[in-house]
């Protein structure tokens, strides 16, 4: 299943959202969700806990990246993706939950 984090992670239920994640889900943060990958921050602490336990692959928009300023703040445990290959994401995974 792809989960989709639009929202800033300080905004909504980021815990709920984590303990949703089922093994080999794909969580992609896109517009004000990749502030949830900000290196040293307490969201990716909790989003690499996860990935470990439920080997997830977490992905991040990258335009959406550069375009709030944060190209060297993101955790290089994240994935940086094209809309090409959010559109892949999208094909891949028949079930979504957007956040």
């Amino acid at each position: 299943m792809l989960y989709t984090l639009f929202n800033s992670p300080s905004s909504c239920n980021f815990s709920l959202l984590l303990n949703l994640l089922n093994k080999n889900d794909d969580l992609l943060l896109i517009q004000d969700g990749v502030i949830a990958g900000l290196k040293n921050s307490i969201f990716i602490k909790e989003i690499i806990k996860i990935k470990q336990e439920m080997k997830i692959l977490i992905f991040a928009i990258n335009d959406d990246i550069l375009a709030r300023g944060l190209n060297i703040n993101i955790s290089k445990k994240i994935i940086r993706i094209d809309y090409i290959k959010f559109v892949d994401l999208v094909i891949k995974n028949k079930k979504q939950i957007i956040w």
